[in-house]
């Protein structure tokens, strides 16, 4: 094994990180008289292999804090410069700057670096998990729920308080105010409680408002941080429905697009075929292929008309653009509960797509960024990356010369992250596809892009941010044979 391909084949051996837990990262001493990689970058608490891949070295630190080889000084080792397969491995628990060298080659310039910053600090949004509650009159109280997402960094807490809408403190609920509180790791759910007074007046549903407020701890206020719970009468003779028509609530479209860089969408609800009366409908957004907070912000809460107005009503669904190339997703927006006598239509949930603005079909062509991959260069393949410092780039193509494989680095040419293999199977009666292997070693987030300029069919593979990457074997990538 040559002195250039052993550096490679060390990096991509390095899937040692699991989520949530600091990451290892691999140095080699190389017998060209380097370290590979030279310079590091990493968080406090993360963790530093050094390998002998060939020659008579060791690793001593500037500063004197560490020299290591068959072990390290003062730590049971020996860290004489040695020949044979040594390996170590070093903690580094504070943010700093460490300098080290090879004692016997320090003169011909084998040194090294390693850069510890401190990790992000991410200490969450507080927000209520829906935006609107639902409670009897006879309940005795009721359950409001609060959700810390995003991080969990820290201690953190909100304030919370309830105030009138068309029910009354002191004579429909009891009004509360608080402060929720979360240590630091604590990602559960909070709740507080909402007493409800009964009464025998018969009345309608009756609403109070919901609010938090005042993030401690770095936290911020996601969405929706405004709520209302609804109050339904329990006594024996409800009120009697309007007059006429109270009319029918719908979504105006059945399937909604948007570029992934709108920023936000209105989506439009009309009431039709009568207008009598005060009526209500909630409205609430769910998961499909797009994810809340990743994608699109969550929204929930209640859209009101009042007697005789038959005008369109709107809700906001905020759009989040990511740097991490994708293809189109979707989400559901969705009527519930309507009041006042109205009926919800047949338009009562749509379809709301953001698409992707990323992909290029067009014929492959290299370049720093791009690596032409197959038969007559027919994939296209692409990474970029995010950092827990929200660095963001592309990776760095590195063409060496093999029709079907090629590498890609993030941040130093000398450190490989990123092994892509395609390979044809179409002649395999068990699998008539493009396979596409990759090995990566970094826990950083990627998006890595694999087009067909022929099909122009697109696969993504996404690894989340603090993830160590496991390799990827798709024997079923693209059935676009031949």
């Amino acid at each position: 094994m040559s002195s250039k391909a052993l550096p490679v084949m060390v990096l991509l051996a390095a899937f040692v990180a699991l989520p949530g837990q600091a990451a290892n990262f691999d140095v080699v001493a190389t017998n060209s008289l380097v370290f590979s990689p030279a310079n590091l970058t990493i968080q406090v608490g993360d963790t530093v292999t050094w390998t002998n891949g060939g020659g008579f070295h060791n690793v001593e630190a500037n500063d004197g804090s560490f020299r290591c080889a068959n072990g390290c000084d003062g730590d049971g080792g020996d860290g004489a410069p040695a020949s044979n397969s040594w390996s170590f491995t070093l903690t580094f628990d504070t943010a700093g700057v460490f300098d080290y060298f090879c004692a016997v080659h320090v003169g011909v310039g084998m040194t090294g670096r390693i850069t510890v910053e401190a990790a992000p600090v991410e200490p969450g949004a507080l927000r209520f998990t829906s935006g609107s509650y639902q409670t009897g009159e006879g309940s005795g109280s009721a359950t409001i729920t609060v959700s810390r997402t995003g991080g969990n960094d820290g201690a953190v807490s909100v304030d919370f308080a309830t105030s009138n809408g068309s029910a009354t403190a002191g004579q429909d609920y009891t009004a509360t105010s608080g402060t929720l509180n979360w240590s630091d790791g604590d990602d559960d759910q909070k709740t507080f409680s909402v007493t409800i007074l009964d009464d025998s007046a018969d009345e309608s549903q009756e609403v109070l408002n919901l609010s938090l407020s005042n993030p401690g701890g770095d936290a911020t206020l996601g969405s929706p941080n405004t709520a209302t719970l609804r109050i339904s009468d329990n006594d024996d003779a409800p009120p009697p429905p309007p007059p006429g028509n109270p009319g029918v609530l719908s979504l105006t479209q059945a399937e909604i697009s948007v570029a992934e860089t709108v920023g936000s969408v209105e989506v439009m609800v009309s009431r039709t075929a009568g207008d009598d009366g005060a009526v209500s409908v909630s409205y609430s957004t769910a998961d499909g292929s797009a994810t809340a907070d990743a994608d699109y912000t969550p929204a929930s809460g209640t859209l009101d008309w009042g007697d005789g107005d038959d005008a369109a009503k709107s809700f906001l669904v905020s759009i989040l653009d990511e740097a991490i190339p994708e293809g189109d997703e979707n989400l559901q927006v969705s009527l519930s509960d309507p009041s006042g006598g109205a009926t919800l239509g047949n338009l009562s949930s749509s379809t709301l797509t953001i698409e992707g603005n990323d992909q290029d079909f067009g014929p492959c062509e290299a370049d720093a960024q791009t690596l032409c991959l197959g038969e007559n260069d027919r994939f296209k393949v692409q990474v970029s990356f995010r950092t827990q410092n929200d660095v963001q780039g592309s990776g760095q193509a590195v063409d060496f010369g093999r029709r079907d494989s090629g590498l890609f680095y993030f941040f130093n040419e000398n450190n490989i992250e990123m092994l892509v293999k395609i390979l044809n199977a179409c002649s395999a009666p068990a699998f008539e596809t493009y396979w596409v292997f990759f090995a990566a070693t970094t826990n950083v987030e990627f998006n890595l892009t694999v087009i067909d300029t022929v099909a122009d069919q697109v696969r993504q593979y996404v690894n989340p941010l603090g993830m160590a990457a496991l390799p990827v074997q798709d024997t079923d990538a693209f059935a676009t044979c031949p």
